[in-house]
């Protein structure tokens, strides 16, 4: 026995580089702050006084901040242990080829988008205009399937969410109220 595996490493496993350790554990550290983050900017939210809602608008957001901050704790337990995982050698995984940065630009891209398009055009084409740069950037084959569809979720998320829901969702934007919803 090695003393790779005998350090808590499975039998066959390479043991991680010490660069990809100081990268697992500058991860999990930033997952740590962003989820003290969250739990402090959730002591910032207004609730109605008097409200009859047993469950205020503080609840999520504390729930998730509380387990991201738990899971992140956890795994950085476990890597102070020496437990860390390797790279999967999965059907749909190439590990030859680096970071396709295109792709993540045209993602990051398409979420800032959002700011522009949800005043100017409203809810339901600015996240189409969302829905399918992220379907194009991740590979869609026919542009014009990846509209309809992100039209069709607009739609969707608009009907539920604006209407049924009763979320303050703009339908139309500046440029779009002419269409009269």
């Amino acid at each position: 026995m090695t003393a790779a595996t005998s350090a808590g490493a499975p039998q066959g496993a390479p043991a991680a580089s010490r660069s990809t350790r100081i990268e697992a554990m500058v991860f999990v550290g930033l997952i740590i702050v962003l989820s003290i983050a969250v739990l402090i900017a959730t002591t910032t939210i207004r609730e109605p006084p008097g409200s009859t809602n047993t469950l205020g608008a503080r609840v999520v957001p504390y729930a998730v901040g509380g387990l991201m901050l738990l899971s992140a704790v956890v795994v950085l337990i476990g890597q102070l242990r020496g437990r860390f995982g390797h790279a999967e050698a999965g059907e749909d995984i190439d590990l030859e080829h680096g970071t396709s940065w295109v792709a993540v630009g045209i993602l990051a891209v398409s979420f800032l988008s959002l700011m522009v398009t949800i005043p100017f055009l409203g809810w339901p084409l600015g996240v189409a205009v969302l829905f399918t740069g992220a379907s194009l950037a991740l590979g869609a084959k026919r542009w014009w399937a990846a509209v309809l569809i992100a039209l069709a979720m607009g739609v969707i998320t608009q009907l539920v969410f604006g209407t049924l829901l009763g979320l303050s969702l703009p339908a139309t934007g500046t440029l779009t109220s002419w269409i009269g919803l």
